[in-house]
């Protein structure tokens, strides 16, 4: 398929911007063309377009001999599926910024779709940029072949003004939260807006307890391939999780409902909580005052697992094996998320980016929810767990996607589902799909 087939095809439903820009390099002397697909709108999910753009200007006035032609398109599935078309069409831009890591990196490395950045990392030191965790995400057989970007965590949003109505506050067990989800749908509120026919929704909670009930570990050794998904603490977490489902606490008929409207849902104050996470609080920013929204974490359950939840990276920059230019695409990288454009995508774009260490958020200008919301989810992130859907192998995650949601409502049981994540993983790990680190 040509360039312009996908591009067309891409168009259908997507959002295609082309910006132009010139900019300068010692690397290379000639002029180039560096070809970038990337996620940064405007709105919704990853809206940090005025961000890139900013840092882009900078990155014109130092390389004056590269010409970027970049391409915008709404993150998640619709990256995805375009970047993996381009991908196997032997099409593909030179830099791309794109999910999932995990097993998404032996995949891609396997079919050398990814350019082995180690000598990169090396070079310009993203070692010591990056945490252990991140590196390992998007590492195959100890060679690094992404760049890990915006860090991602998970979390409740919640309305102040609905808890103070029900004589609320932010719950310290989890007893306490059942007891605000059950109080809120007495006083004819929805307790946590829902809209799983995205299809990730499920996972990612099912992700966020399992990491209580069962801590990073395990979960490290169930996506590696060392455990079983049909484990006790997996177990309760799906338990938990379905049993919210089934007493009514999210939006009814949630498995049709649209990610976009249970987040409208819960700006027009029909609900007291969104579960979701930090890839759209600029849109809960932008979308409501700020006396109306505030966060917690889903608190400890166990005495012996501390607090924590879902992690990854919203998405990384990936570099085509096949570039002709793998000097100019590696460096580009590295211009835009050096140091000194931190302040440009933290205040102007709300990301957080991933990085090694304490952060200092003093040094920023942030709303209040932004520094409560990484301050806490780093304050724990080394017992986080890795995202099911975005680290597990895509035929695993298939499973998640198109059974879970029927769990969740009682039309599969729990040991069927099980059962069946476990046969399918065992055949991705035969196959060699699975991470492998």
């Amino acid at each position: 398929m040509s360039k312009s087939a996908i591009t067309g095809v891409a168009a259908l439903g997507l959002m295609v911007v082309f910006l132009c820009v010139f900019g300068s390099a010692a690397i290379p002397e000639e002029k180039v063309i560096l070809e970038i697909w990337d996620t940064w709108t405007y709105y919704g999910m990853s809206a940090a377009g005025p961000a890139i753009d900013k840092i882009h200007a900078e990155y014109q006035k130092a390389h004056p001999n590269v010409r970027l032609d970049r391409s915008v398109f709404p993150g998640g599935h619709p990256m995805r599926e375009v970047v993996d078309l381009a991908l196997v069409s032997e099409e593909a831009p030179d830099v791309f910024y794109v999910h999932p890591s995990g097993s998404a990196i032996t995949i891609g490395a396997k079919a050398d779709w990814y350019l082995d950045l180690t000598s990169y990392a090396d070079k310009f030191g993203w070692w010591d940029r990056l945490p252990e965790w991140a590196i390992l995400r998007n590492t195959y057989k100890g060679r690094l072949r992404a760049y890990p970007w915006e860090q991602d965590f998970e979390y409740i949003y919640y309305s102040p003004r609905i808890f103070k109505e029900l004589g609320v506050t932010e719950p310290k067990s989890w007893g306490e939260w059942i007891n605000i989800c059950e109080k809120a749908k007495k006083a004819g509120y929805i307790p946590i807006s829902y809209g799983n026919k995205c299809l990730w929704q499920a996972p990612n909670n099912w992700t966020d307890l399992a990491a209580l009930t069962g801590g990073r570990q395990l979960i490290l050794d169930v996506l590696q391939g060392r455990a079983k998904w049909d484990n006790l603490a997996f177990r309760d977490a799906l338990e938990r999780l379905t049993d919210m489902a089934q007493r009514g606490f999210f939006t009814p008929g949630f498995n049709g409902v649209e990610y976009q409207d249970s987040l409208v849902e819960f700006y027009a104050g029909k609900s007291a909580m969104k579960w979701d996470g930090s890839w759209v609080i600029q849109d809960v920013i932008a979308s409501m005052k700020a006396a109306d929204r505030d966060v917690f974490y889903i608190p400890q359950i166990y005495p012996d697992k501390p607090q924590a939840t879902l992690k990854g990276e919203g998405s990384a920059y990936f570099v085509w094996a096949k570039t002709k230019i793998p000097d100019v695409a590696a460096e580009y990288i590295d211009s835009i998320t050096s140091e000194q454009n931190l302040k440009t995508w933290i205040e102007d774009g709300y990301v957080i980016p991933i990085r090694k260490g304490a952060f200092d958020y003093g040094a920023f200008h942030l709303d209040p929810m932004i520094v409560k919301a990484f301050s806490t989810g780093q304050s724990m992130v080394e017992y986080c767990g890795d995202a099911f859907h975005i680290t597990a192998p895509p035929r695993v995650t298939y499973v998640l996607y198109h059974q879970l949601g029927a769990v969740l409502t009682g039309k599969q049981s729990i040991d069927d589902f099980l059962k069946q994540v476990d046969e399918t993983m065992e055949i991705a790990i035969s196959k060699n799909e699975h991470w492998q680190p």
